[in-house]
């Protein structure tokens, strides 16, 4: 909730925020399509080809790791998203009640 909070106090509009999004998305679809995989623990399964030299190997380890952070980070900024008028800051002072 917080990170949502930030995303939405960072001056970005709601309209990049979904450009984010979907650029975060095509990465995630060109990895899987790229790797035949649906899971960065699925990539992570295909380390055990042995064909694969040891540039790859760690190549693929950090897709996996950033595939990951991806996945965290869609979460957030779909739920700022979907949020977004929720998680305005008021402009009025509230009223304390008598």
């Amino acid at each position: 909730m917080q990170e949502a909070m930030r995303l939405r106090d960072s001056g970005h509009t709601v309209e990049e925020l979904t450009d984010r999004l979907a650029k975060m998305k095509t990465q995630i679809r060109d990895w899987e399509a790229e790797f035949d995989v649906g899971s960065p623990n699925q990539l992570r399964g295909t380390l055990a080809d042995k064909t694969l030299d040891s540039d790859e190997e760690d190549r693929r380890r950090e897709i996996a790791r950033e595939w990951e952070h991806l996945q965290r980070r869609i979460k957030i900024v779909g739920f700022a998203i979907r949020e977004w008028d929720f998680l305005a800051p008021t402009t009025e002072p509230a009223e304390a009640s008598s």
